[in-house]
């Protein structure tokens, strides 16, 4: 039987074993999977047991006390490139032996309804499969660019240049946004942004970023502020960055616990009258159903990226940082939990 990595606990990983289906349904295919990537923000609030719903009760929508909306075991992950080994006997787009990039957790066989998927594309030749697993991380960056509404010509902050942050810079380059400002405490990820499009870079270690952002802008805010960092930290420095009134704060990350760090009664209280501060905070809106008058919806927004990526438009290159077998995945998941500034991109091999 197949197997699959599942959470166990804070920082507790197993594995077991399942069982699928011998026939499929029409329009179903059997896939084997190639690659799975650990996600560097969301499923490690997953690995370290902070998420709030480990610990709050989930009604409607709103967190209040009570018994626990999650719990251990639990499997995760979305961000996977499997062969097809099967198809259905109504399965015209995709054949056996196809690369396809999809979202089923971290375990080594699945089984999809390809009209249920709102992640998959067929993994086209030429393009290293490894790279497919990045249409996950390269949705959230899309969809934040399309959320902020920023346009040609506009000018853009990005601070925390994870992988997320590398392709907002990209997106904007993309999009005609000048300049293009980038701020991370770590250098290498500066020189890849600038490498990528942008046209500043900022060191917060040596450097007031939103004073910095105001001499090269000439005194004003910027129109988009996208902080990738998922610190309240980095909030409050995307609030100090923007411009007041008509400036917007792009909140891109999972944010866990409470807000320290986030001070809303400084710039962000005064900039509907002052000289500082966004008035404005966004989150990621465009990857949920359509709604009349709703051009985007997460299958759009997915596709698009992905097509960005088989086209070539986004670089692609050196964003993955560590290839590590399947079943030392105990052993790649301590390393993004504890070697953040060692690693880009950590993907887990399977066996083919």
């Amino acid at each position: 039987m197949p197997t699959e990595l599942i959470f166990v606990g804070p920082r507790e990983l197993s594995f077991r074993e399942y069982q699928l289906p011998d026939t499929l349904a029409p329009r179903e295919v059997r896939v084997r999977t190639k690659y799975s990537g650990i996600s560097h923000g969301t499923e490690m609030n997953i690995y370290r047991g902070t998420a709030p719903s480990f610990h709050k009760s989930l009604v409607d929508g709103l967190y209040s006390e009570g018994p626990a909306a999650w719990s251990y075991p639990m499997p995760y992950g979305y961000e996977e490139v499997g062969r097809v080994i099967e198809v259905g006997s109504e399965v015209t787009e995709v054949k056996e032996g196809d690369l396809i990039a999809s979202a089923y957790h971290h375990r080594e066989e699945t089984i999809l309804d390809i009209d249920q998927q709102s992640y998959f594309n067929v993994v086209p030749a030429g393009m290293d499969p490894a790279n497919a697993i990045f249409h996950a991380l390269g949705s959230v960056a899309l969809d934040a660019y399309l959320s902020s509404e920023i346009r040609l010509g506009e000018s853009a902050v990005v601070i925390g240049l994870g992988v997320i942050g590398q392709f907002i810079v990209e997106l904007c380059r993309l999009g005609g946004v000048n300049p293009i400002i980038a701020a991370d405490l770590l250098e290498g990820r500066r020189d890849k942004a600038m490498r990528l499009g942008a046209t500043h870079q900022i060191d917060p270690r040596q450097q007031d970023v939103a004073r910095t952002v105001r001499e090269i802008l000439g005194r004003r805010g910027a129109e988009v502020v996208f902080d990738a960092t998922g610190s309240y930290r980095g909030l409050q420095e995307a609030i100090r960055c923007g411009a007041p009134i008509y400036g917007r704060a792009m909140a891109v990350g999972w944010y866990q616990g409470e807000g320290i760090g986030l001070r809303l009664g400084e710039e962000f209280h005064h900039s509907s009258f002052g000289a500082g501060g966004t008035c404005q905070i966004r989150a990621n809106n465009h990857r949920v159903p359509p709604a009349p008058a709703r051009a985007w919806d997460i299958r759009r927004v997915v596709n698009t990226f992905f097509g960005l990526m088989a086209a070539g438009k986004v670089d692609l290159e050196g964003l993955i940082s560590h290839r590590i077998p399947f079943r030392e995945a105990a052993k790649a998941f301590e390393l993004v939990d504890k070697h953040t500034d060692q690693v880009s991109k950590v993907i887990l091999e399977f066996e083919d």
